[in-house]
C-alpha cells in the first residue's frame, strides 16, 4: 500500500505541488474568511435557520421555493454546521465550498483527459478555474453558488479516459451531487447520452442514470414551483432585445479576456470612438458570425473540426448553458454569479482553439487572448481592500458586515435579537433564531 502511494506520488509530483500553489492562493484571496467564518445571504437565512428547526431528513429533501430549483449542497454542509457550536457554525459551509473548489482542480490536474493531454495543458486550465475574470468573488466560499463548481467538474468528467482499473466511486459521486445540486450540470444530460451510446460502459450509464434523476428532479421541482406561482421575479421568462445581446456579450465575452474594470472603461468611453453599445455588439456579432462562416467554408478546418469532439463539445455545452442562463436568470441580469459558466466555457473554447490550428498565427493569436485573461484575472483577483466602494471586495473581506461570533454572543444575551448575516451589497440579511 505504501509502495504503491510513493509511486503514485512520483507520478504526480507536479500535480501534487501545484494543487498546494492553488490552496495557498486561495487562502491568500480572503484570509479572513477562512479564520473566521461566514454564512452569506440564504446560507443563514434559509437553509441554515432551516437546518436548525428540522431533523436530517427533512434538511435533506429541503429546497427554497424562490429559486426553482434543489441545491443538495447547501442541504449538507448547513446540516454539518447544526452539529458545530454555533458560534464556528459557518466553517462548515466554508471549508466544505472550498473542498468542492478544491475537487474541480483535483478533477483537472489527476486525470487522463481527452481535452487536457499534457500537464502544461492542465496547469494553464487549473490557473485559469482560479485566476480568470469570470470567477467573480460573489460565488467564492460559498455554498449557494458550488453548483458551479460542480458543473464545471461535470464538463471534465465528460472527456476523462475512462481507466478501468481505477475505482470511478469517487467521478460518480460528483456527477450525483452536481445533478442534485443545480440545473447547470443537468443541461450537459444531452452529451453524457451521447458519450454512452459510443462508450456503452457501465462506468458511462452509472453516471448518466445518477444526472438523468437529478434532472428529473429540477424538472419536477421547476414545474413545481412554476405551476404554484411562488417563482422569484421573471425566471423562465424568455425576454430577448437588444439590452439582452448587449449584456451577454459585455459580461460573457469580453469580461472574461478583458476583465471587469477595463470592459467597464471602454463601455463608458465608447462615445470617444462615436460608437455606441449597440454597434459594437453588432459588429462582434457580425465578427462571430465571419468566424463561423469560415470554419465551415475551409473545408481543411471544418473537417478537423468534425473530427474535434472536445471542442464540437465546449461549443455546444456554451450554447446549451447560456441558453439555461437566458431563461433562468432574474430578468434581465446576466453578470455576476450568471456568468461565471458562460465566460469560463468561452475560455476553454479559445484554449482549444489556441490548439486546435496548424497556421502559427491562430494560435499565437489565441494563445495571448488566454494570457490576456490570467493576467486581468491575476489583477483582479484580489481587489485592496482600501477600494471600499468596489462591490468585489465585499466579498472577500468583512468591510461593515456583522461579524458572524459578535452576533451569536448578542444573541445569547437577547434570545429576540436577530442575527445579523453577511449582507450581497446593497442587501442585508437577519436570522430569527427560536
Amino acid at each position: 500500500m505504501l509502495k504503491h502511494l510513493k509511486e503514485y506520488f512520483k507520478h504526480y509530483k507536479i500535480e501534487f505541488i501545484f494543487l498546494l500553489i492553488i490552496i495557498s492562493i486561495s487562502f491568500y484571496r480572503s484570509p479572513y474568511i477562512f479564520l473566521n467564518g461566514r454564512f452569506i445571504g440564504e446560507e443563514a437565512s434559509h437553509y441554515f435557520l432551516f437546518a436548525l428547526n428540522n431533523n436530517f431528513l427533512e434538511n435533506m429533501f429541503y429546497f427554497v421555493p424562490l429559486a426553482g430549483y434543489y441545491n443538495i449542497v447547501p442541504n449538507i454542509l448547513t446540516e454539518i454546521s447544526t452539529y458545530i457550536p454555533l458560534e464556528y457554525a459557518p466553517l462548515s459551509t466554508v471549508y466544505g465550498s472550498f473542498i468542492i473548489f478544491i475537487n474541480l482542480i483535483v478533477v483537472t490536474l489527476f486525470y487522463e483527459s481527452y481535452f487536457l493531454q499534457k500537464k502544461n495543458q492542465k496547469i494553464i486550465i487549473a490557473l485559469i478555474l482560479l485566476l480568470s475574470p469570470p470567477f467573480v468573488p460573489e460565488i467564492w466560499l460559498n455554498s449557494l453558488n458550488c453548483q458551479i463548481y460542480l458543473c464545471l467538474t461535470s464538463i471534465f468528467i465528460l472527456f476523462i479516459k475512462q481507466n478501468k482499473s481505477r475505482n470511478n466511486s469517487y467521478l460518480h459521486f460528483n456527477i450525483f451531487l452536481a445533478s442534485f445540486s443545480g440545473i447547470y450540470s443537468c443541461s450537459l444530460l444531452p452529451l453524457f447520452i451521447l458519450r454512452y451510446f459510443y462508450k456503452k460502459t457501465r462506468y458511462d450509464l452509472i453516471n448518466l442514470v445518477f444526472l438523468l434523476l437529478g434532472t428529473l428532479t429540477q424538472i419536477s421541482i421547476i414545474a413545481y414551483t412554476k405551476f404554484s406561482n411562488v417563482l422569484l421575479g421573471s425566471k423562465l421568462e424568455i425576454i430577448f432585445n437588444t439590452n439582452i445581446i448587449i449584456n451577454f456579450i459585455y459580461n460573457n465575452l469580453a469580461k472574461p479576456i478583458f476583465g471587469r474594470q477595463l470592459t467597464h472603461w471602454f463601455y463608458e468611453n465608447l462615445n470617444l470612438l462615436t460608437l455606441s453599445p449597440e454597434k459594437i455588439s453588432f459588429m462582434i456579432i457580425v465578427l462571430i458570425l465571419s468566424i463561423l462562416v469560415y470554419f465551415f467554408l475551409n473545408k481543411g478546418i471544418f473537417k478537423r473540426l468534425k473530427k474535434d469532439y472536445v471542442l464540437l463539445s465546449l461549443i455546444i455545452i456554451f450554447i446549451l448553458i447560456s441558453s439555461v442562463i437566458f431563461i433562468g436568470s432574474v430578468g434581465t441580469h446576466l453578470g455576476g454569479r450568471y456568468a461565471v459558466l458562460p465566460g469560463c466555457l468561452f475560455l476553454l473554447i479559445l484554449f482549444r482553439l489556441s490548439n486546435f490550428f496548424v497556421n502559427k498565427k491562430f494560435r499565437i493569436f489565441f494563445s495571448l487572448l488566454i494570457t490576456m485573461a490570467l493576467v486581468t484575472g491575476i489583477y483582479e483577483f484580489r481587489p485592496p481592500i482600501k477600494n471600499v466602494k468596489h462591490q468585489y471586495i465585499k466579498f472577500l473581506d468583512c468591510i461593515n458586515c456583522p461579524t458572524w461570533s459578535d452576533e451569536v454572543k448578542k444573541w445569547r444575551k437577547d434570545k429576540n435579537y436577530m442575527i445579523g448575516i453577511w449582507p450581497y451589497p446593497k442587501k442585508n440579511f437577519y436570522m430569527k433564531v427560536d
